[in-house]
């Protein structure tokens, strides 16, 4: 009887790290065990009751010899997974941890926000670079010491379909988040505080855009630092007590339904008040003595079947204030309504997927009885169009 219950726990083990290997879900309670986990094709989830230094499971690994120097040793064909996919980058005051090349990766809390901490304040707290459909979920990383520093806490590099969805990211790092040469990344819920210098820096990217983020008590230079980037807004973000010229951009940037508080702007006084090289559409500069509250959020269109009375559409949610209706009767009819007013339970009309048609015509959201509907109205408020919802 012994042996037989010995060899069930091994097979159980060995089952176990198959299916491991085979790319599910790994759960960790150590810094260790999350180096040691990292890697492409699989959902790593943080169990730790208490944080996670990151830096002593680096320092531990590097002591051993089985985390290569980034800037030195890469081997993305090797079939060891630390050697292939993680490495460090050695610093003015310790090291960060790099992530390479780990595509299909999602990072998560077991329950709650699971804190991952770095020692040195010249290190990232992560690094992801080249990765793709990556995603983070509630995650708080930030750093152990305060003071001066060189480097912030988020970074990612050449990397494409990145979600980040309900983190917190805090100093003393320099900034919350440096994108960089990236695609297609969306950050949802998150709040960057108390960072040294910066708030962010978006370089060489696309399709950037950050949802009912809190951006608070970050100083002393330029807040948000936007070049040589395409298609970065913000929607339903607060802005708080930002110390230092708040937009440092060379490129077109928008803002909807924003709400700012104690930043160095001029003032909002119309609907569309451009800023340099930010747009601000529908949003809400708060005197810095009041409290800084966000938008109400914005009315939900059901997805599944629509009418107007001759023609039907699927409606899909693209993001979080997109959704697209795509007719059914002739598949080239595309046009999507975008969120840029949740206060006011106002949409607008645009083709898919550009804002051509910002301002112009605007959408009616709402119910009747127990049937949604969608008025498309003229800058005029003249009915153009009325579709109702009819199923899933």
């Amino acid at each position: 009887m012994k042996l037989k219950a010995i060899f069930a726990v091994l097979l159980g083990l060995w089952l176990c790290i198959d299916a491991s290997a085979q790319g599910s879900t790994i759960t960790v309670r150590t810094a260790a065990e999350f180096v040691d986990a990292l890697g492409p094709d699989r959902t790593i989830v943080i169990a730790a009751g208490q944080p996670m230094n990151i830096t002593e499971a680096i320092d531990q690994r590097v002591a051993e010899g089985t985390l290569p120097e980034g800037e030195t040793y890469f081997t993305p064909e090797s079939t060891d997974g630390v050697t292939a996919h993680v490495t460090y980058a050695s610093n003015t005051d310790g090291n960060t941890l790099q992530v390479r090349r780990c595509d299909n990766l999602t990072i998560r809390s077991a329950q709650g926000r699971a804190t991952l901490l770095a020692t040195p304040r010249y290190a990232n707290v992560l690094e992801f670079i080249g990765c793709r459909n990556l995603k983070l979920e509630n995650l708080v990383m930030g750093h152990t010491q305060d003071g001066y520093c060189d480097k912030g806490v988020l970074e990612l590099d050449d990397c494409n379909h990145v979600t980040i969805n309900d983190c917190d990211l805090y100093g003393c790092g320099t900034e919350g988040f440096v994108i960089d040469c990236c695609n297609d990344v969306t950050v949802n819920r998150t709040t960057v505080h108390d960072c040294t210098y910066y708030t962010m820096h978006v370089t060489r990217s696309t399709q950037v855009r950050f949802n009912d983020c809190i951006f608070r008590d970050n100083k002393k230079y330029d807040q948000l630092c936007i070049s040589r980037s395409d298609d970065v807004d913000f929607t339903g973000c607060l802005f708080d007590n930002l110390q230092g010229p708040l937009f440092a951009l060379d490129d077109y940037v928008d803002f909807y339904c924003c709400t700012f508080r104690k930043c160095q702007m001029q003032p909002i006084d119309s609907e569309f008040g451009p800023q340099g090289y930010a747009v601000l559409a529908f949003c809400t500069q708060l005197p810095d003595e009041s409290p800084a509250t966000i938008h109400v959020k914005k009315p939900a269109i059901s997805t599944g079947l629509w009418t107007d009375g001759t023609h039907r559409y699927q409606v899909t949610q693209a993001d979080a204030y997109r959704y697209v209706f795509t007719s059914l009767d002739q598949p080239e009819e595309v046009f999507a309504l975008n969120c840029i007013s949740a206060k006011d339970n106002e949409y607008i009309l645009a083709p898919e997927f550009g804002y051509e048609n910002f301002g112009r015509l605007v959408a009616d959201v709402g119910r009747n009885g127990a049937t949604d509907y969608v008025r498309i109205l003229d800058d005029g408020n003249m009915l153009l169009r009325s579709l109702r919802h009819i199923g899933h």
